[in-house]
């Protein structure tokens, strides 16, 4: 079956965010410190597949301190009836490829790359294939891999010291 993603970054659609807050609504998978209201500024991408939502993705733009620089922190989110549909991989990889070329056309936002918390377990190296190219740069919450990939177009500026 094909997958159709929408991409939703910055820009404020009325249907795709419905379809996101209902998706958060009916599995109550968004934590109470961070309801909808916050997720929606940060939808990403929205997947389809046959007219019916398969996945969506969040972006939250923010300095990783130990590499001093910013980057994209991405969140994927699946539906129940489509996790063994492989749409989680390829939701991240749609993702990436945006919000690489989003940075890219927006070079005074220095964004350096994206980074993901991979939740699920028995994830090997390379949880998305080796499209996405993320290098495991260490455990959060106990055992979850966070991944990071740079941006090709980055460059690192030298002495870094503010970001």
């Amino acid at each position: 079956m094909a997958v159709d993603y929408v991409v939703a970054w910055q820009k404020s659609d009325p249907a795709l965010e419905a379809d996101a807050i209902r998706a958060w609504s009916t599995t109550g998978v968004l934590p109470k410190s961070d309801g909808p209201e916050v997720r929606i500024k940060q939808l990403a991408l929205v997947a389809y597949e046959d007219g019916a939502l398969a996945g969506l993705s969040t972006l939250n733009i923010r300095p990783y301190e130990p590499l001093k620089q910013k980057f994209a922190f991405m969140r994927g989110f699946v539906m129940p009836d489509f996790r063994m549909h492989e749409v989680g991989r390829d939701l991240m990889v749609e993702t990436l490829n945006m919000i690489e070329q989003w940075a890219f056309e927006h070079q005074d936002e220095k964004i350096a790359g994206m980074m993901a918390v991979v939740q699920i377990p028995g994830v090997g190296r390379e949880p998305a294939g080796k499209k996405i190219k993320a290098t495991l740069i260490g455990y959060v919450n106990g055992n979850q891999q966070l991944r990071l990939r740079w941006f090709d177009h980055f460059r690192v500026p030298p002495n870094m010291t503010d970001f």
